[in-house]
């Protein structure tokens, strides 16, 4: 049997390569002009960052998934720069994120489905725009507010385009898990399976019975909420990680950190830093009785095994 391999920033890389993965990064952010103060998160200090991907492979660290569409911050060439620097597997994701987070009048905001389906194919498949390398995105990110409408809409229909023509996994923001009910039969309706879904910051809305239904239906669901202590993640995200469990459901759940904001890199002066990973949860994870098994699941496992691309019949 052929091993399972997914696409990064350099190549192709094995299922099996991965022992602990962030699943859901932002490891650059340079915002285009026009951007509100408000919602201006900036990641462009090179050596900072490089620094910390450094601490985070010397410490068993091996993947990351970027997270950052392009448009509103993504650079490829940095990411590629990142990757060869530190040997940790990078990948970078096509797609849209919410509208504020791009500069006035970008093309996207106005595109046609299939203008907006193109583009995102030809990212997955040809080369990022601005890499100079032809790196391809690995994921197509919906920028999603918990309504289905307007021209969120539309770009959601070419995202269902091109993860039907690709096989690639449609990765999204959901705005505290609002509305994620709504995502499975729209996109079933457009031929993508719920295995081809994940759903980032579900946790923020910690209904267990909705989660198990999510994830007995095969969607992947994003835990991050680790550094993020106003939203309890004592009751949230590790309670989750517990009652799925329990219910033999951890093959459908992925950790990841979500660190945007620079306060939150150690190597800018902020807490907890990559090492969070290897320093809080990994320990906790043994102590409340996960087995190894399990535990190689959330950190790394489900999540590369999501990236493989697979074309719905």
């Amino acid at each position: 049997m052929a091993e399972l391999t997914f696409q990064t920033v350099t190549g192709a890389a094995a299922v099996g390569d991965v022992w602990l993965a962030d699943a859901h990064e932002h490891l650059w952010i340079k915002p285009p002009e026009g951007i509100p103060a408000e919602v201006r998160f900036e990641l462009s200090d090179e050596a900072k960052i490089r620094a910390e991907l450094s601490d985070f492979r010397q410490a068993g660290g091996t993947t990351l998934i970027d997270c950052q569409p392009g448009g509103c911050g993504r650079d490829a060439n940095r990411l590629i720069a990142l990757s060869r620097a530190t040997g940790l597997q990078v990948t970078a994701t096509t797609g849209f994120h919410q509208q504020k987070y791009y500069p006035p009048g970008y093309w996207l905001w106005s595109a046609s489905v299939y203008d907006a389906a193109d583009y995102f194919i030809e990212e997955l498949t040809v080369g990022m725009r601005e890499s100079s390398e032809h790196a391809c995105a690995s994921t197509i990110k919906v920028g999603y507010e918990g309504v289905i409408e307007g021209q969120s809409r539309t770009l959601m229909e070419a995202a269902a385009l091109a993860a039907a023509h690709t096989g690639a996994l449609i990765l999204f923001h959901t705005e505290q898990g609002r509305g994620v009910e709504a995502l499975l039969p729209f996109f079933a309706d457009r031929k993508v399976s719920p295995e081809r879904l994940y759903l980032c910051h579900v946790d923020k809305r910690p209904d267990a019975g909705l989660h198990r239904e999510l994830a007995q239906a095969g969607v992947l669901l994003g835990y991050d909420t680790f550094a993020r202590p106003k939203y309890d993640p004592d009751r949230g995200a590790w309670r989750l990680l517990r009652e799925l469990s329990d219910a033999g459901l951890d093959e459908h759940i992925a950790i990841g950190l979500d660190m945007a904001s620079a306060s939150m890199w150690r190597h800018y002066g902020g807490e907890p830093g990559l090492l969070m990973l290897t320093e809080a949860i990994l320990p906790r994870l043994r102590r409340e009785g996960f087995s190894e098994d399990s535990i190689a699941r959330l950190t790394g496992q489900n999540i590369a095994r999501t990236l493989v691309r697979r074309i719905d019949s």
